[in-house]
């Protein structure tokens, strides 16, 4: 049996998925596997910041003829302004060349072809309402670094930079495999059924996770069935729910061992959770959850987020990262090994939520973090280490380092 925090490092130092170049809407969610430079001036020509005038130097008196004054072709291409010459311009447009500022719409007026400006406007300074080339980014600057998330708004600063694509680690392939034929996914139980959690549960979870593709299979606790979901091509994770324990129902260890996978974490010393699995076949991974509600979501946080983590380009040491507060009330510990205790957050500190069996939902169901509790338990004030319960609002944070841009 592995220690808890020995399991999560194995399961962080599995390796990234082979880069991919994917289309920018594709690759959003997914970590750039380079630096992201810009592949041209951003913007890459002088650009109006206003509607209005584009005017040149003035003639004697603060006055300009205006010039192709409904242009049909792209203001870029119009003749360059000369001395007292003004152009129409929107906010966005290049501006013609010769422009030494543009004056506002409501800041001059037009009299047949003659604009002359408002008093007192302060659009007559050179470059005011210009947005020159290249403000933003000039061609080869980094605009992203590796290792970062590709975010909808950061996609978009990538396509501004003249991207159709990005090279990125992509989001892990996930297929689920739910065992038991007691269990009933609508309706009342009957005695000896019991209703399904992972299928509603494990999706969300994972999406939050940074795992975009999830297939699932619903089968009998049975090896036969099971080995073929193992060999099926198609996924680089195969999570299993239930039939990890040492027993007769264990159909999991039997299978992995007739595909002929190594088993990496075999058990965790923990509580609850502690018949958790992880193994590899070929470029596989396949994680076996417990059946308890409870365990098994405590095998995905503490196995199952690194490993996914890391398969994303995380680092080792990032992806085991917890997060620590003071305990705010007793936390009990297990009799042996490390205790996975749902628990909320208030008050400043961490407090055990109520209905925390392994096979209740309740206590997870309320609770923000899951506490690291280790043997003989902590005291009030003393630090704890936790992990946020996938799936909610501290299991969805950002997962990329920060970057000041």
């Amino acid at each position: 049996m592995i220690a808890l925090h020995r399991a999560r490092r194995i399961a962080a130092e599995a390796p990234a998925l082979p880069a991919q170049t994917l289309p920018l809407t594709e690759a959003i969610g997914a970590r750039t596997a380079a630096a992201v430079t810009a592949l041209l001036d951003i913007p890459h020509a002088a650009t109006s910041a206003m509607d209005g005038w584009a005017i040149a130097e003035a003639a004697g008196s603060a006055s300009w003829r205006v010039v192709d004054h409904h242009p049909e072709g792209p203001a870029d291409l119009a003749p360059a302004l000369q001395r007292g010459e003004a152009a129409a311009v929107v906010t966005g447009s290049p501006i013609p060349e010769g422009a030494v500022s543009v004056l506002r719409t409501e800041h001059s007026q037009l009299d047949g072809d003659r604009l002359t400006p408002s008093a007192q406007t302060p659009d007559l300074e050179p470059g005011r309402n210009i947005r020159p080339a290249g403000v933003e980014a000039r061609r080869g600057e980094r605009i992203l670094p590796a290792g970062m998330t590709l975010t909808p708004a950061r996609a978009a600063t990538a396509a501004v930079a003249g991207y159709d694509t990005v090279q990125v680690i992509p989001l892990p392939r996930v297929r689920i495999v739910l065992t038991g034929g007691e269990v009933i996914t609508s309706g009342l139980p009957a005695a000896g059924e019991v209703r399904d959690v992972f299928g509603v549960a494990l999706p969300g979870m994972l999406a939050s996770l940074g795992v975009k593709d999830v297939d699932a299979a619903r089968i009998d606790d049975d090896v036969e069935t099971l080995v073929p979901l193992l060999r099926k091509p198609g996924a680089d994770v195969v999570i299993t729910t239930g039939g990890t324990a040492h027993s007769r129902a264990d159909t999991l260890r039997p299978a992995l061992a007739r595909v002929g996978a190594e088993i990496l974490i075999d058990s965790v010393d923990m509580r609850p959770g502690h018949p958790t699995v992880l193994a590899r076949l070929g470029s596989t991974w396949v994680l076996g959850l417990p059946g308890n509600p409870l365990a098994g979501f405590a095998g995905l946080a503490v196995v199952g987020q690194p490993l996914l983590a890391a398969l994303q380009g995380v680092t080792p040491q990032q992806a085991v990262t917890t997060l620590e507060y003071p305990s705010g009330a007793q936390l009990p510990g297990a009799r042996r090994g490390t205790r996975v205790l749902p628990a909320i957050r208030r008050h400043g500190g961490v407090h055990p939520a109520a209905h925390r069996a392994a096979h209740m939902m309740r206590g997870l169901a309320g609770a923000d973090v899951l506490a690291l509790v280790p043997t003989g338990g902590l005291e009030p004030g003393e630090p704890v280490q936790c992990l946020p319960v996938p799936g909610t609002t501290a299991g969805t944070a950002e997962r990329s380092q920060p970057w000041d841009g």
